[in-house]
């Protein structure tokens, strides 16, 4: 009988040190090659677009210039990974948000290969207030406090950003994808953010990837935490920006450019607050969690590292200061960061959507003349 092409998925989850396991396994690609791995090199460092091609997921605002991932997202990918003769290794956090439909759809993509899954994680409380960082990235109008009643007012629902939810169910998610691949097939690694090795570590041990060949990241990407202050700074961006502009504009301008110049720099105001998270939010995400453990655990899948960790005194626990003033060093530093190459495929974007409008004009008139 010929032997399976095995392949391996690293699905999230997110806020688990994916970012640096995927600028990890970027820059190792020569070295995984000699030992027999391929991690396929479609955009950037990780597999978002193929990712978002499964999952149907729309990059930036719906209805204000969203693109919603094409299958050929995905194909692109499939193909390097059925071309390649070594073992493949994907990873992709938004893997994680695939429902029942998704994820048979990805199975029937993949159907023959030997298929290993890894998830990384770590506890729901951890998650919250990275998670309200990341949806104001994308825009998003409520406050912290605000953005927590909303998450936690109805069980397993979130309406200003249901993402969440699907996501940071975690125990739902590893059943899912254990029922359609096997939970013979599914790891988890528990992170210990004390320790970025035990992630390399643990990933390669299971991947099957010689010890060593993954390491922290020779040009680890800054992407600090934003202070209190920084986030109620982009908070009001997010409130005062035009609704005639689309996502494009936004995408350059404010993620592409106030966003990327406050965190990618380790430069901030000292008397700025952390972002505080109520007491009341991290015991019902606890709760909550408490419930996912138990779960995972009973699915009989590999566990590596600390699931039962409930270290959750290290949350800044409280109610942050209202800001009313921002300092000028802060505003300043905002303010520098545009990304001249958006900026240029914005423009070609901007020429292709005009070309397609004018033509639709001209169409119309011309049918309307028959």
């Amino acid at each position: 009988m010929a032997k399976l092409k095995k392949l391996v998925i690293h699905p999230g989850f997110h806020k688990t040190g994916t970012t640096a396991l995927q600028q990890a396994l970027s820059e190792v690609r020569s070295e995984l090659r000699a030992s027999g791995f391929s991690y396929p090199k479609i955009l950037g460092n990780a597999h978002h677009r193929a990712a978002w091609s499964i999952i149907e997921n729309t990059w930036g605002w719906k209805k204000r210039g969203g693109r919603l991932m094409a299958p050929v997202e995905w194909q692109k990918l499939e193909k390097k990974i059925r071309s390649s003769k070594d073992v493949s290794v994907i990873s992709s956090e938004f893997f994680s948000q695939a429902n029942d439909e998704q994820l048979a759809n990805l199975a029937g993509k993949i159907k023959g290969m030997d298929v290993e899954v890894i998830f990384t994680w770590r506890p729901l409380p951890f998650m919250l207030a990275s998670s309200y960082q990341q949806y104001l990235k994308y825009g998003l109008k409520l406050s912290y406090s605000q953005w927590l009643d909303s998450i936690f007012e109805t069980s397993g629902q979130a309406k200003d950003t249901p993402s969440f939810w699907l996501r940071n169910l975690h125990g739902d998610v590893v059943s899912r994808w254990a029922e359609v691949f096997g939970v013979e097939n599914i790891s988890l690694i528990a992170v210990d953010e004390s320790n970025p090795n035990f992630l390399y570590n643990s990933f390669s041990e299971l991947a099957g990837i010689p010890a060593g060949i993954i390491r922290e990241p020779a040009h680890k990407e800054m992407n600090r935490s934003l202070t209190f202050n920084e986030s109620a700074l982009l908070l009001e961006i997010n409130r005062a920006y035009p609704e005639d502009l689309d996502w494009d504009s936004y995408e350059i301008f404010i993620r592409k450019g106030n966003v990327k110049a406050l965190i990618g720099s380790d430069v901030y105001e000292t008397s700025d607050e952390k972002i505080f998270t109520p007491e009341w939010a991290v015991a019902k995400a606890a709760e909550i969690n408490l419930k996912s453990v138990e779960q995972i655990k009973s699915l009989g899948i590999k566990i590596v590292g600390d699931i039962d960790r409930g270290d959750f005194s290290r949350i800044p626990i409280g109610v942050n200061t209202p800001v009313t003033t921002i300092s000028i060093a802060t505003a300043a530093r905002a303010m520098i960061g545009v990304d001249m190459d958006s900026i240029k495929r914005m423009h070609g974007r901007a020429i292709t959507k005009e070309f397609f409008h004018r033509l639709k004009k001209i169409t119309k008139a011309r049918l309307r003349l028959k």
